[in-house]
């Protein structure tokens, strides 16, 4: 039985011996691993983005002028007993004024016989999971007595889902072509590694080598290639990043335990890659 000494002292021979072929499949792999990489700290980010303004989300009711103002105290018992609805803040048509008068500047209203302003219901959410529920409490809403009208600023909320949506789809994509390159990008190193060695591996076999004796430093070397590019990737991005003073908020990376994954998996993806590459050389 061959050592893991042995299997690891071949291993490096041949990485060594091959080392101009397999630095340009390495570097390719480690451009292919930060695209996918960015695009997972994007689909992060945007997803908190949103969470983000969910937890802000003020959807305001305007009430109707027939609404008496006996009713007030009655329509705010209602609203706040809404499953999801953590506060209601009543805004009378004094308070609407103010509020005008504090953005656009004093004498907005001058000139007017009365204050056209409608009273509203400032609600804010505890339990709101996205846009449909929104969509769900507004039309809700809408359906109640003295209500004209409801506004949540919804436009900017279905931009932003929107936005999450299309990341994670590019995402997945971008992470199908990155296998299909990998697995490309392995197989071709190690065909082209393995054709120039054909003729050893017909004299290792008539000594008796098996097939895992041949196969070993090729999978080796395509684990650690996937595997490294992956930690270059990331440490790369953690550098650069920390060293960017372009955004208001420090980004989101995956937890350290999907990175690990994800570099298991690299590893594998490369070793997949070169088994690939060489598996005709082992039965012809």
């Amino acid at each position: 039985m061959i050592s893991c000494g042995r299997f690891a002292r071949q291993a490096g021979r041949h990485i060594k011996k091959e080392i101009r072929l397999s630095l340009g499949s390495f570097l390719v792999l480690v451009i292919v691993m930060v695209l996918i990489d960015l695009f997972w700290i994007a689909s992060i980010n945007i997803s908190q983005q949103y969470r983000q303004m969910l937890s802000d989300v003020r959807m305001e009711v305007y009430l109707s002028e027939t609404v008496p103002d006996s009713a007030i105290s009655v329509l705010n018992s209602t609203l706040g007993s809404l499953v999801g609805v953590s506060s209601v803040e009543f805004v009378s048509k004094d308070d609407a004024a103010r509020a005008l008068t504090a953005d656009l500047g004093a004498g907005i209203l001058d000139g007017l016989d009365s204050n056209p302003l409608p009273r509203s219901f400032v609600l804010r959410f505890s339990q709101i999971s996205d846009l449909a529920a929104l969509d769900a409490m507004q039309s809700r809403l809408t359906r109640l007595n003295g209500v004209d009208g409801v506004e949540f600023g919804r436009p900017w909320i279905a931009k932003i889902e929107a936005d999450g949506r299309t990341i994670t789809r590019i995402s997945y994509s971008v992470g199908g072509m990155i296998l299909l390159v990998v697995l490309l990008t392995m197989a071709n190193t190690n065909r082209l590694t393995a054709r120039s060695k054909s003729q050893d591996f017909f004299q290792l076999r008539l000594l008796g080598a098996g097939p895992g004796f041949l196969v070993y430093p090729f999978l080796a070397e395509g684990f650690l290639s996937g595997s490294i590019a992956a930690i270059i990737g990331w440490v790369g991005l953690y550098y650069g990043v920390d060293r960017l003073a372009y955004f208001s908020q420090a980004l989101l990376f995956p937890p350290w335990y999907q990175i690990l994954v994800y570099t298991f998996l690299a590893g594998v993806t490369g070793a997949a890659g070169a088994y690939l590459g060489i598996r005709r050389f082992l039965i012809s």
